[in-house]
């Protein structure tokens, strides 16, 4: 038995060869994808920050729809909801999608407007280098919290598939995120996100119905 008298989940068997391999190939067209983005950055910092702010709106729905179905996200979802209640689990989509709707309600329009890269830059407008500073703490301390939970999560799916350890999964999935994330920016992010999604999207739909 496992928290609070729930029984632990069934051993669940190693997958097939052919599964691993299926996956390696989704996940190598994703990496291409984001290295191709490498020629619309140009060398210019707006296109690797903000995309050039040209990003079609069905990428950008892509784009933020992928976040509340990422390995943090999906896999600690369905892990809280079964090992404690569902909005255990549910409090991480619901809270993530809120608050991509209170910031594009209440700080989109005003980065758009001052023409800035970050959202620091516009509190550095604003209010000065001081509160410029802390909100990048803020953030840099708030998004490492997120790529951590990403990180395992995606460590978890590796380690399953190709029987690896788990902390060389994690330098494994830090490399691969790190490497097409560097080479487009925000185009990358993007561009791979409308796969990932799609996927991830495709796959909740076939999970629930299952």
């Amino acid at each position: 038995m496992d928290i609070c008298g729930i029984p632990c989940p069934a051993e669940t068997p190693r997958p097939n060869e052919g599964y691993g391999i299926g996956v390696g190939i989704i996940v190598l067209i994703f990496c291409l994808v984001g290295f191709g983005t490498f020629y619309f950055v140009g060398g210019k910092a707006e296109n690797f920050f903000v995309a050039g702010r040209s990003l079609p709106l069905f990428v950008v729905t892509m784009t933020l729809a992928s976040q509340s179905i990422d390995s943090n996200a999906l896999l600690g979802n369905a892990d809280l909801s079964y090992k404690f209640h569902f909005y255990d689990g549910a409090v991480l989509p619901i809270g993530l999608g809120l608050s991509l709707i209170i910031n594009g309600l209440t700080l989109a329009h005003h980065m758009n407007k001052e023409m800035v890269l970050t959202l620091p830059d516009v509190y550095g407008k604003r209010y000065g280098v001081l509160a410029e500073l802390a909100v990048s703490i803020c953030t840099c301390v708030s998004f490492l919290c997120l790529l951590a939970g990403n990180l395992v999560g995606m460590s978890v799916i590796l380690g399953y598939l190709f029987n690896i350890s788990v902390e060389g999964a994690v330098f494994l999935s830090g490399f691969i995120v790190l490497a097409y994330t560097a080479c487009g920016g925000l185009f990358s992010v993007a561009y791979t996100d409308v796969f990932q999604s799609g996927i991830g999207m495709t796959g909740c739909l076939v999970c629930a119905y299952w």
